[in-house]
């Protein structure tokens, strides 16, 4: 059965966090229901990233497209055993998602972090101090 979703309208969770519920509206404006068990929501919210980025390759031709999330806030938190950090990213609407960071990949990311703002700032410093005369334009 194929279902042409025209709105969705409610997301849910139900039998004590067993099962997600996702309510749309079908192109007849019909109520459909889809209700889906942990493991299969979770397998879905993994494949929906790739999915979107291959959207927008198709849509613009460009191979090296992507579809990216807006970062509007982010959070630090340790693990009960320490061995790792779990960092919340959530977008400018709303969206959060948890990842555990081993402690290794929490410093190679710093220091990455660092790295490339460094570099930002030493060519945006470059690109200013560049005389108006001297800018080459393609």
């Amino acid at each position: 059965m194929k279902i042409i979703s025209s709105n969705l309208t409610t997301c849910r969770v139900t039998d004590e966090g067993g099962t997600i519920e996702l309510q749309l509206l079908d192109d007849s404006q019909r109520i459909v229901t889809l209700q889906l068990p942990f493991a299969q929501a979770e397998t879905i919210i993994m494949t929906l990233p790739s999915l979107l980025t291959s959207a927008v390759k198709q849509q613009t031709g460009d191979q090296g497209a992507r579809y990216v999330f807006g970062l509007g806030d982010w959070m630090l938190e340790q693990t009960k055993d320490r061995n790792c950090l779990i960092a919340t990213l959530t977008t400018t609407d709303g969206f959060a998602a948890c990842f555990g960071m081993p402690l290794g990949a929490c410093r190679s990311l710093g220091q990455n972090l660092v790295h490339y703002a460094e570099e930002i700032n030493r060519n945006r410093e470059l690109a200013e101090s560049v005389a108006p005369d001297q800018v080459k334009l393609n």
